[in-house]
């Protein structure tokens, strides 16, 4: 009995242990498991659209399109963005790193919120124009690369090669350039940087590269309308599809007589999950579907946002600053307008890492709150006194002295009048003698005294014979 006892515990042990060893290994299967855990959409690429991503949970992603305006992590339109190991980095398309990031660079930075900081997932590097220098007037500060007229600014950071400042005197036709710039339509553009790559181009052609529209298409197929400049296809190049009105990226080589692409795509939509929210600068331009701006469609959230863009649209004498939320079909849902921003200086805090209090600008009341859903982000709206208008007096004109008011004349006094006092006479009531009503003793009636008859003491019935 007891051996089978002994027996009956081992058996029990050993199903126990394999009972535990079974449910360890079915967790770290599950654990292990790249998909999630059934099907509830926990993956590498995020959790339905809200911007979840491999750099942490931090809620809906952010994207910030605009140039760099200072270091230490990055700068982007006011808001500061960290630049954390797993940061990944491109410039036009390209692989880069870190250190390929320069100030008045135009970027496209996508972000989510981590800890109450902004740490950036990927950083896109977007150069508008590099070619040769075709024309320079140094007066008017305007540069012609390949066709496209680039508007210099007192705040456009002219650097050489090395980064070094480079003044404008030191520029010469010829020279390869490589330029950051908003577009403003038309083949022209804001310039926030322009870097001199080269002081003379090379002997046989030098690169180049264009970020535009397709306008038009020759009768030969090789030969395509980019911005206002002709361009000649490399042959074998394929268009892959590309058509009138795609927006493009062009690189090739610039020849003594034509300008070759050798590498034509699309521009690089913003990689960003459906509901993230947009903080972008730029210009606005008209299309047969609205508005649009970096690439983006920009629609109106109401009419009163609507009507606000068209204001902003009509009066671009600098860019535009637009938050609001991206939708399919790379279109902005915009929610707030401010119009004519210095972009390199735009909503940037003070030095030294004191934080202004948010201020309000016209009707913006809370740039930050917009930006994430409710989280601050740290863009702050600069504040702007509208100066007080002088008084201006006309030259030579005295004002007359003002004629004396003659003086009103008294008003006659009206005479006293003695009212002689009366005394109301005095009127006692008659008085009415009491009446005493004579007393009557009702009649006295004797009631007759009524024997009723007597009725005889029965009524005998005949009787009937019998038959």
């Amino acid at each position: 009995m007891k051996t089978l006892i002994r027996a009956g515990w081992s058996v029990l042990r050993l199903l126990g242990a394999a009972c535990i060893g079974l449910t360890l290994g079915l967790a770290v299967s599950i654990a292990a498991t790249p998909g999630g855990i059934g099907g509830t959409g926990i993956e590498p690429g995020g959790i339905g659209g809200t911007g979840i991503s491999p750099g942490g949970i931090g809620g809906t992603g952010i994207v910030a399109i605009g140039p760099i305006q200072r270091f230490g992590s990055i700068f982007v339109n006011g808001g500061e963005y960290e630049l954390p190991a797993n940061t990944r980095y491109r410039v036009d398309g390209e692989p880069a790193t870190e250190g390929s990031l320069h100030l008045g660079d135009m970027v496209r930075v996508r972000a989510v919120q981590q800890r109450g900081r902004l740490e950036s997932l990927v950083v896109d590097v977007d150069h508008a124009v590099i070619g040769r220098v075709s024309h320079l007037d140094r007066s008017a500060g305007r540069v012609v690369v390949l066709g496209q007229t680039l508007q210099l600014q007192p705040a456009t950071l002219l650097r050489a090669a090395d980064d070094q400042p480079l003044s404008l005197s030191r520029l010469a036709v010829g020279d390869v350039v490589r330029v950051s710039a908003l577009d403003q339509g038309g083949g022209h553009w804001r310039a926030t940087r322009l870097t001199r790559l080269t002081a003379s181009p090379a002997k046989d052609g030098s690169p180049f590269l264009l970020r535009g529209r397709i306008e038009a298409q020759a009768s030969d197929p090789r030969r395509i309308r980019i911005n206002g400049v002709w361009f000649s296809l490399r042959i074998g190049l394929a268009r892959s599809g590309l058509a009138v009105g795609a927006e493009v990226v062009a690189r090739g080589r610039q020849q003594s007589r034509t300008n070759v692409i050798e590498s034509l795509r699309p521009m690089t939509a913003i990689d960003a999950p459906i509901g993230s929210r947009v903080a972008m600068v730029g210009y606005l331009r008209p299309t047969a579907q609205g508005w649009a701006s970096q690439g983006l469609r920009i629609n109106a959230a109401d009419a009163l946002m609507n009507a606000q863009l068209q204001a902003a649209a009509r009066s671009q004498a600098a860019p535009v600053f637009i938050v609001g939320t991206l939708t399919a079909s790379q279109t902005v849902v915009a929610e707030r307008v401010i119009p004519n921003v210095n972009v390199m200086q735009f909503a940037l805090p003070p030095l030294g890492g004191a934080r202004t209090t948010d201020t309000q600008t016209g009707d913006v009341s809370s740039v930050p709150s917009l930006m994430s859903n409710g989280a601050k982000t740290n863009i702050q709206v600069p504040s702007f006194a509208v100066p007080a208008l002088p008084a201006v007096n006309p030259p030579g004109f005295i004002a007359p002295p003002m004629p004396a008011v003659p003086a009103m004349p008294a008003v006659p006094q009206m005479p006293t009048v003695n009212v002689p006092s009366v005394a109301p006479p005095s009127v006692s009531p008659p008085q009415v003698p009491t009446v005493t009503p004579p007393t009557v003793a009702p009649p006295a009636v004797n009631m007759p005294s009524v024997t009723p008859p007597s009725l005889p003491s029965g009524v005998q019935m005949p009787s009937m014979p019998r038959p």
